[in-house]
Parts: structure tokens; sequence; C-alpha cells
């Protein structure tokens, strides 16, 4: 009982270093309305005094818990590696903290995720959500909580919620045009899981491109995979066995197109000089590849730093309209796709009898 009695409060705090309440409040907030010098002589006072700022009665008091949760798909990619810091960086200048969850694009795991999050109340989740994941699903969870949520690269077909993510369509158009120019006909797209709406989206801008250029997309071209090493080397070997390989092979990330380059390579057929390869994220691995990786940079970053303030912005106003980001991709060009040695009336045919596993 004497320790409850004796312990410091913001009334305390206030008198010893002669400023207002309020002004103690608001320098726990961090309030840039505060100067620089009153923040440092009340933070020295907290110590001295041994003020203990009590974070279960100001979230009664503001109804909130000052956690955010994240729930995204893989945490071996880089692309999700710089979005999650991204988003952990921009909430934590606003005081809250990132709880992280991973649904290794399984729906169980994705729900349970969920619940779990809505259970120790976070103020919002934001979510990058798996394949499969249908309208239904969320209904069940975040809207009937009415936790607000921002969904992040991937989005729900038709699905009222807040998004943001690159503009995948254009992502694929800069690239397919980039082959296109270059004399390029016979182009595979391979990797990532076929229902991701960001899989479809590249998809499509590759074959409107393929068509502005009088190019036909082949289907038996497109092979879709788990959107990993190797998930790229699966779809790549898939492509070897059917006797023929394209002039261009544009790869559904980078970290599919790192698989895609290995498989190339121990199939005899060398990246870059007997079949041109791309990517997309522009990850810092790209440029390091040999060659280096052309790609498109699709802004982990600043999607993660979008995506954490319009979650800010839906916890203040639950009623605001539905609110959707789309980042401009940009196009790197390197060796990748620069070195081709064969001429648009060549095709590459594979060793007869040989065996591509």
């Amino acid at each position: 009982m004497e320790q409850l009695k004796n312990r410091m409060t913001l009334k305390d705090v206030a008198a010893a270093c002669g400023v207002s309440r309020a002004t103690v409040s608001l320098v726990l907030q961090d309030s840039p309305r505060v100067s620089a010098s009153t923040k440092e002589r009340v933070r020295e006072a907290m110590t001295r005094l041994g003020y203990v700022y009590d974070r279960r009665a100001a979230n009664l008091r503001f109804r909130r818990s000052m956690t955010v949760a994240l729930v995204t798909t893989d945490a071996h990619n880089p692309y999700f590696a710089d979005l999650t810091m991204a988003i952990e960086c921009t909430l934590y200048r606003r005081r809250y903290t990132l709880l992280l969850g991973y649904s290794h694009d399984e729906l169980q795991r994705q729900d349970k995720l969920l619940n779990t999050m809505i259970e120790h109340r976070v103020d919002g989740v934001l979510m990058v959500p798996s394949c499969h994941t249908t309208d239904e699903m969320v209904e069940r969870t975040l809207v009937a909580s009415r936790m607000p949520y921002v969904l992040v690269t991937r989005y729900l077909p038709g699905h009222g919620a807040d998004y943001v993510g690159v503009d995948n369509v254009a992502a694929a158009e800069l690239i397919g045009e980039h082959l296109a120019t270059r004399g390029h006909r016979r182009i595979a797209f391979l990797g990532g899981p076929a229902q991701s709406t960001a899989r479809v989206e590249r998809e499509r801008g590759l074959r409107s491109v393929l068509a502005a250029h009088g190019l036909d997309f082949d289907e038996t071209l497109s092979i879709a995979s788990s959107a990993d090493r190797e998930g790229g080397a699966r779809a790549a070997h898939l492509l070897l066995r059917r006797g023929e390989i394209p002039d261009a092979v544009v790869c559904y990330s980078d970290v599919v197109a790192f698989g895609v380059l290995a498989a190339l390579r121990t199939a005899g057929i060398e990246p870059g000089a007997d079949v041109a390869v791309a990517g997309f994220d522009d990850t810092p691995e790209a440029c390091l590849q040999q060659p280096p990786l052309t790609s498109v940079s699709t802004y982990p970053d600043r999607t993660g730093a979008q995506a954490a303030v319009l979650l800010l912005r839906r916890i203040e106003d639950p009623t605001r309209p539905a609110q959707t980001v789309l980042l401009k991709p940009e196009l790197h060009v390197r060796e990748s796709t620069a070195n081709l040695r064969l001429t648009r009336e060549q095709s590459l045919r594979l060793v007869p009898g040989r065996s591509y596993r």
C-alpha cells in the first residue's frame, strides 16, 4: 500500500520541473508542440523522480492499445523484409508497436493469426492476404470485429477495403516493352502462385504489350509455382523438359528469378547470353547476380510506409471512404537482358534426348 501511495504522478513531475501537467503529457507523446529543451528537462525529472508511465491506464482512457498487427506471407523474401521495416519505422514514429505474424500462404494459419491479433485488441491490421482469401473470410474476422485494416501488395477483387501496392500491370508492361523492342518474340512467364492478384496482373500486362507488338502470348510458357527460389527452379525445369526455350523469361519476382538462373545454368544455358531473364522487385541482390538481373522496382519501402499511414488514418476515422494507392514502378535494365547473342530469326533448341530435371 505504501508503494502505491508514493508512486509518482504527472502532477508531481510537472511541479518538479515547473511546467503544466498537460505539457508533461505532451512530452510523453513526443509532441512537436513542445521544445527540445523542455522535453529534456521533463524527461530528466521523470528519471530523477522514478516516474513510470502507466500504459494500461492510458489505453483505458484513450481506448487504444498502441499496437498494430502485420500478417504477411513470407519471411524469406527480401521484398517482405523491406516492407516490414518500412511499416515498423513509420509506426514507431507515431509511438505504435508492431506485432508480426506469417501465414505462409496458408488460410488456416492466417485465420488463426487474425483472430489472435483481434483477441489482443490491436488497434488495426495490415494484411498481405493468402492467395485463396475470400470476402467471406475477411467479413468473418476483420469486418465482424470492426477492426480497421489495410490490404497490402495483394487485394481482393471487388472487396471495398483500403489497399496499397505497386501498379503490377504497368510494371509488367515496362518489362514486356523492353523485351519486345529488343526483338524477343517468345516470352515465358515463370513462377508465383496462380491465384495471386500480383501474378494475374503481371501476366495481363505482359499479354497487353505483346498484343500491341502483334505477338501472341503462348499459354504453355506460363508456369505458376511457389514464390521462392525452389519454385523458380521447378518452373524452369518444367519449361526445359518441353524441348525448346523462348527468347526471354519474365519471372514473377527476383527471388523466383534466382531459382530460374540456377536451373538454366545447370542445363548448360547461360542467362543473358542464351536467353534473356528479368524479374520484379529490384531487390539489392538483383544487381549482384551474374549477369546482373534486369528488374522492375516495386518499392516495398514506399509501399510499407504508405500502408502504415493509411491504416493510422483508418484508425482515426473508421468511416472514411476506402482508398487505393498504386505506386508507379520503374524498370532497371541490366546485362541479363542486354547481351543476348540470338537474333530475332534464331531460336535455341535443347539437346535432343538430354534429361532436364
